[in-house]
């Protein structure tokens, strides 16, 4: 049996490729691979998944990269509403939240 945990709050901040940092750090443009995202796709899913099921009900997770890819942001987003189901996970808008 493993240990339940049941958390208020999760950010899930991945690995991703860094393209949203391009403009602060342009030296990444020598390295960046447009496949990249795509390769971390399942790892950030995983990992967001995992978030998931360490969160108490009605607790909030906050998934985060430095990408601007969709393959590593709504695609990972749209993946876990789909797995989890609107019973167990719905997206908030937190805007109102934001400075």
């Amino acid at each position: 049996c493993s240990p339940r945990f049941d958390f208020d709050r999760v950010l899930c901040d991945v690995p991703c490729s860094g393209d949203g940092t391009l403009r602060k750090a342009p030296g990444i443009w020598h390295q960046w691979v447009a496949a990249r995202g795509n390769q971390l796709h399942k790892l950030q899913l995983q990992l967001a998944a995992k978030a998931v099921r360490l969160l108490r009900v009605g607790g909030r997770l906050v998934y985060s990269t430095c990408s601007l890819n969709p393959i590593e942001n709504e695609a990972v987003v749209s993946a876990l509403l789909s797995a989890f189901g609107s019973d167990v996970l719905r997206l908030a808008d937190a805007s109102s939240e934001l400075p």
